[in-house]
């Protein structure tokens, strides 16, 4: 009777233990770490994430810059912090899936000292080309390319960088040379632009914003897979004819490799209710990155994917830090 009994209760017990055996998250302040300066779209995507988590998770989620060796500098904070999920980043490509192949040696492993929590928005760099460039579209800038092989110049904000992988994977795909010319910030990068001593860029869309609404630059193509609302006009990569040009920017959270499965579902699921907020998609909308929220195993499978594709590209064009 007495182990009938056990039996009986059994079901209702197993719950019970397991939450008991669940660690207690979060106990104190989290911090959330950005990979880039204060103003980047980076910083401001967590700055806009933040308040929403601290109202779910019970905890103050606290904004902290740290700027520096193409992210690897913020993504290593937290990859040796304590595995308990109090230290997070929102993380771009670089440190996870260009790093790795670009650099001769990283201070972490990507995948075995970083968990994927949740992606937080997937975004396209835009094509936009100098009033001085005589195309207004992608056929007339191939053609112009393979024209002038190695003539037109594109710029971006560094070696190794989305913006400058995207226009590789662009040249490789339209099978032209263009001449990579890599910036330490915009505002050069522009200035040049509209000099016409730069042909084209590929940027994302804020810092573009004021130059198309003035009518400075033509933006011909995203390298997204779908059109951007803000700019229905313009049509995508593969549109153009140019399919295997498409080259997004994800966007992630991530924290420490080793945090116990009830911590990083509660995370996951506090994203996902963050980014269905409507003034947190309002804000994403703006960067022209709508809010699109994961599984960690969809956001780790979508890194894994990125490091093939750009390992392969930084091999082709034996691409080295400068």
């Amino acid at each position: 009777m007495i182990l009938r009994r056990t039996a009986l209760l059994l079901p209702a017990l197993v719950p019970a233990l397991a939450q008991a055996q669940a660690p207690a998250f979060p106990t104190r302040p989290i911090r959330l770490i950005a990979p880039f300066s204060p103003g980047s779209t980076v910083d401001l995507m967590g700055r806009a994430i933040a308040p929403a988590l601290t109202e779910i998770l019970g905890q103050p989620v606290i904004v902290e810059n740290r700027a520096g060796a193409g992210g690897n500098l913020a993504i290593d904070v937290v990859a040796k912090a304590p595995k308990d999920g109090h230290v997070l980043a929102v993380c771009t490509p670089g440190p996870l899936s260009i790093n790795p192949f670009l650099l001769p040696s990283m201070p972490f492993d990507p995948v075995a000292d970083i968990a994927p929590v949740s992606l937080l928005a997937i975004g396209p760099n835009l094509l936009a080309v100098g009033r001085a460039l005589p195309a207004s579209s992608v056929a007339e800038v191939v053609a112009l390319a393979r024209a002038r092989p190695g003539a037109l110049t594109y710029g971006s904000s560094g070696v190794g960088s989305t913006n400058h992988l995207a226009g590789a994977a662009f040249a490789a795909a339209a099978g032209v040379e263009i001449t990579h010319v890599p910036y330490r910030g915009n505002a050069e990068m522009a200035n040049d632009l509209l000099a016409g001593r730069l042909d084209m860029v590929f940027s994302g869309l804020p810092p573009l914003v004021g130059l198309l609404a003035a009518g400075s630059l033509r933006a011909l193509a995203v390298t997204g897979p779908r059109r951007l609302p803000s700019l229905p006009e313009v049509p995508t990569v593969a549109e153009a004819g140019l399919p295997a040009a498409q080259a997004i920017i994800y966007y992630g959270l991530v924290t420490t490799a080793g945090v116990p499965p009830p911590v990083l579902a509660t995370l996951a699921a506090a994203t996902r209710r963050v980014l269905a907020r409507p003034e947190v998609a309002a804000v994403f909308a703006g960067f022209g990155t709508p809010a699109e929220a994961s599984t960690p195993a969809e956001f780790a499978a979508l890194i894994a994917a990125e490091a093939a594709k750009w390992r392969d590209v930084i091999r082709r064009f034996d691409i080295r830090p400068g």
